[in-house]
């Protein structure tokens, strides 16, 4: 685990998204993993390191994200993170929670690619309430089961 700290930015050029730079010495030590894991102020994420080609490797987060983690633009950003394997899939604990009350749920569920899981899984993680997260999470799990998804 590579631990660093950085100034939180916004690129004006690609929409307002902000970012923190990852220091060389960090980048170099993910040796060019491109998926990562970590924490941004003790809060959880999964992200995708930017920016290689043009110099400035940087981890992209969304103003959720960083109000989460308390931070605004400017502000300094204490940065924990490591590589992961692409394929692993990351699911919120409400959502492993209602499948491990759904068998039949969970038998489909690993049935799905690993894109389908992951894309299953930011549907109920993003919402800020952990109510909301439980109540997406068994809405899911029931439309899983039943074979109502909307791509089903």
């Amino acid at each position: 685990m590579q631990l660093f700290a950085g100034p939180v930015l916004c690129d004006a050029v690609s929409g307002g998204m902000h970012y923190v730079p990852v220091p060389p010495e960090v980048d170099d030590a993910l040796e060019g993993a491109r998926a990562v894991v970590g924490t941004l102020c003790d809060v959880p994420f999964r992200r995708v390191v930017h920016g290689r080609k043009n110099g400035t490797p940087h981890l992209r987060f969304g103003k959720q994200v960083l109000r989460r983690a308390g931070l605004s633009l400017g502000d300094t950003a204490f940065i924990e993170v490591e590589p992961t394997d692409p394929a692993t899939v990351h699911l919120p604990p409400e959502f492993e929670a209602a499948l491990e009350a759904d068998p039949d749920a969970a038998a489909r569920f690993s049935t799905f690619s690993a894109g389908k899981q992951r894309s299953l899984g930011t549907h109920v993680a993003y919402p800020t309430r952990a109510e909301t997260r439980e109540r997406r999470a068994v809405e899911l799990c029931e439309k899983i089961r039943t074979h109502t998804l909307h791509d089903d």
